[in-house]
């Protein structure tokens, strides 16, 4: 699922997801794949009403989990930190395959 924010008639955000159905129970998950926002249009709202916007999508598709990796910089930290009913778990591991 990808989702864009305009202003002005351009695209200035954008949020995708992916679902990852378990094989083991048959629950379903989502991933969150991206988050951008072009930086003169950061820190007016954009990512949170992307973010809402998709948490509503996903509700709708019956999916009660949203997961992501969070970036290593400062900004995206205090972003990923503001969104209302999260927590920070699991630390995230990147395994190259080569």
């Amino acid at each position: 699922m990808s989702l864009l924010a305009y202003s002005d008639g351009r695209v200035v955000g954008r949020i995708d997801s992916a679902v990852i159905a378990s094989r083991f129970d048959g629950s379903k998950k989502a991933y969150l794949d991206w988050i951008c926002v072009l930086k003169s249009y950061r820190h007016k709202g954009v990512a949170q009403k992307l973010m809402g916007a998709l948490r509503r999508a996903l509700k709708e598709e019956g999916i009660d989990t949203l997961v992501g990796l969070t970036a290593s910089n400062g900004e995206a930290q205090s972003f990923y930190k503001s969104v209302p009913n999260s927590i920070m778990r699991d630390t995230g591991i990147w395994i190259d395959i080569s």
